[in-house]
């Protein structure tokens, strides 16, 4: 798909006001505001922001094979895909490590989103340890071409250019109070 047919799915499915716009460069660039719905249907720390998969699904309608990185409780039925965490509480499909993914089947996936940690107190919470941004895109380089990484932060992970294309950037604002965040959406490249 285009991402001028990406963006139109996306009006389309959310009938949320057109907020992303294809640049002179061809990366795809925008802001979505979230509203004010505080509740977070997983109910777990740092789960994805309410409309957030909705979202995201709506721009990838072509995907059929997803794996929610940094999982911690996902709304599978809303997004189905597999899922990889590193606590075994949190019953993910793949029980592995997002710095290296050595047990994830990674050519499987056509779309992989991305959650990390953002800091320090956020890892207190989830009683894990700070990973290492470009390690895991080190381990992401092993997708097959064409495939979409969506990477939801604070912070743009070091990436190689040789590996990876930025199509497009998200502005993303939750509601007051909350922290700023930005969605990179990266692509496999060609070997």
């Amino acid at each position: 798909m285009t991402w001028e047919e990406r963006i139109e799915s996306y009006a389309r499915e959310t009938r949320y006001p057109r907020s992303l716009f294809v640049a002179e460069d061809g990366r795809v660039v925008g802001t979505w505001i979230m509203g004010n719905n505080y509740r977070v249907k997983s109910e777990y720390y740092g789960g994805y922001p309410a409309g957030y998969l909705r979202r995201i699904k709506a721009l990838f309608p072509d995907k059929q094979r997803v794996l929610h990185l940094f999982s911690g409780r996902v709304d599978t039925e809303l997004f189905p895909g597999d899922t990889v965490d590193i606590n075994p509480d949190l019953k993910p499909t793949y029980l592995d490590d997002a710095q290296s993914l050595e047990g994830v089947p990674l050519g499987q996936y056509d779309l992989v989103l991305a959650d990390p940690p953002y800091s320090v107190e956020d890892c207190d919470h989830y009683g894990t340890s700070m990973v290492s941004r470009n390690k895991v895109m080190r381990a992401l380089s092993r997708v097959r071409p064409g495939t979409h990484v969506v990477w939801l932060d604070q912070v743009l992970p070091m990436y190689r250019k040789d590996t990876f294309d930025i199509e497009a950037v998200i502005g993303m604002w939750k509601s007051t109070n909350h922290r700023f965040r930005g969605i990179t959406i990266f692509c496999r490249r060609t070997d």
